[in-house]
């Protein structure tokens, strides 16, 4: 019986699923694994959030322990891309190299085996080669539908992340017009800034030169003080000698002739 699409959000805002609701790598991972006797598709864990104004995805994915072969352990896998559904295609493909590259000698059989990409000159290229022979003769029919739909989840991956790359690209120029124009604000500010600054020193200069005068004119106010301090002993002095004058003048006058 065919595995049914799964798709629902927790409390936290995760999504989860198994990714089978379309033709992808999804679901050519788990054709594949079901072919080696898995009875569970793996589960996909995945949320989207922004990371400094970026929207960004994180998907967690976990195939199953085999319910038969102990020896072979779960394969846990954590991608970021740009959204949900360009996120699980990169899980499922990470997952197809790490189950190949675990089990090279199963997989050589199948037409699976062909597609993680390798290496030519790699020792492992040449051994997943020798079974092209079988794979071309008594499932030639399979492989070719296999290329097809590997092609055909190919494409549509990167579809999804040439979509995700367009949006990056309109959240930079939006950031880039933003920092143009805080640039110029900037500027702007500066120059306002420098034309104030050139203001105050202005003011400060003008402050400095009437402080001068100031000191300036306190020097001629003490010196009148002394002036006028020296001016009232000397009428003063002068008083007393009017004072003794007039007594003597009085003096006389009483006299008697």
């Amino acid at each position: 019986m065919a595995e049914l699409p799964r798709f629902f959000w927790d409390s936290a805002g995760h999504a989860h699923t198994n990714a089978l609701h379309w033709e992808g790598f999804p679901r050519l991972l788990w054709e594949s694994l079901q072919v080696f006797g898995y009875t569970e598709p793996p589960p996909y864990d995945g949320v989207e959030y922004e990371e400094e104004g970026v929207p960004r995805c994180r998907v967690k994915m976990t195939v199953p322990p085999h319910p038969t072969l102990i020896l072979w352990q779960p394969i846990e896998v954590n991608v970021v891309g740009h959204r949900l559904a360009d996120t699980f295609e990169a899980a499922a493909i990470e997952a197809i190299h790490i189950f190949c590259d675990q089990h090279p000698e199963e997989v050589a059989g199948h037409p699976i085996g062909l597609f993680p990409t390798m290496d030519s000159r790699d020792p492992e290229w040449t051994f997943r080669m020798t079974y092209c022979d079988h794979l071309l003769g008594t499932l030639a029919g399979e492989t070719l539908r296999t290329a097809v739909r590997f092609m055909s989840a190919q494409y549509r991956y990167q579809t999804l992340q040439q979509h995700g790359i367009y949006r990056l690209t309109n959240i930079a120029q939006r950031y880039r017009n933003q920092v143009d124009r805080q640039n110029t604000q900037i500027e702007e500010l500066q120059a306002t800034v420098a034309a104030k600054d050139e203001v105050i020193t202005q003011r400060e200069e003008t402050i400095q030169h009437r402080e001068e005068q100031i000191v300036e004119s306190d020097a001629l106010i003490t010196q009148r003080d002394t002036v006028i301090d020296f001016l009232q002993e000397k009428v003063h002095e002068l008083n007393l000698n009017l004072g003794q004058a007039i007594d003597h003048i009085n003096m006389f006058h009483e006299q008697p002739e």
